[in-house]
């Protein structure tokens, strides 16, 4: 189901210009790594709207198709869209090093970035409350009533798995809709990596 993206299309954005620099058309500039590092740590907008609007809607557009993920993310005068499937393609692509992440600095450094972004109460707050010492790299987005979060989980024994939240309406605004999700990441993990896994199920409403 196609869904506002909100900033996770960010995410989308990093992997172009990661490929971008791949061949040589983007580069690491103070003020390229300034506005790289506030778009995903502080989802900053200036950075990636001029990024935009410096290649356009139609050449991103044409990377996500060749890529395999959903092509009409970027699209003039309209708000970003994406789905949570192509958003699990993007970062199963970056958990591996695959596609546009096969160079090791760039995706370490997004990956660190997504690290220490600085809204945790959804993805990080529930999967930590399931199994302590489990971390994640996530990219959130809100707009309006949607409230967003894509990540990568990585369990204390190391296990990971990737998990794409994307959540509108409920009354929502700002970011209130990310205790929810905290709630919905907890239980996914209990049920799935918990001790109980497989076992019995268990009523996780209450």
């Amino acid at each position: 189901m196609v869904r506002t993206s909100a900033s996770t299309y960010k995410l989308y954005l990093a992997a172009y210009l990661f490929n971008q620099r791949q061949n040589g058309d983007f580069s690491w500039t103070a003020e390229n790594i300034d506005g790289f590092d506030r778009m995903i740590v502080n989802s900053d907008n200036d950075f990636s709207e001029n990024q935009i609007n410096l290649y356009g809607a139609d050449t991103l557009s044409a990377f996500m198709e060749k890529q395999g993920w959903y092509s009409s993310v970027f699209q003039t005068g309209q708000a970003t869209q994406t789905t949570s499937y192509s958003l699990q393609l993007l970062l199963k692509d970056l958990a591996k090093g695959t596609g546009p992440f096969k160079n090791k600095s760039d995706r370490t450094k997004l990956l660190n970035l997504m690290g220490k972004q600085n809204y945790r109460t959804g993805i990080p707050v529930g999967a930590a409350e399931a199994d302590a010492g489990t971390t994640v790299q996530d990219k959130v987005g809100f707009l309006d009533d949607v409230n967003n979060d894509a990540g990568i989980v990585t369990l204390p024994n190391g296990q990971r798995y990737i998990l794409v939240i994307m959540t509108n309406g409920h009354k929502q605004s700002n970011l209130s809709g990310f205790p929810r999700i905290a709630t919905i990441t907890k239980n996914i993990q209990k049920i799935v990596y918990g001790a109980d896994a497989g076992t019995k199920v268990i009523d996780y409403s209450k």
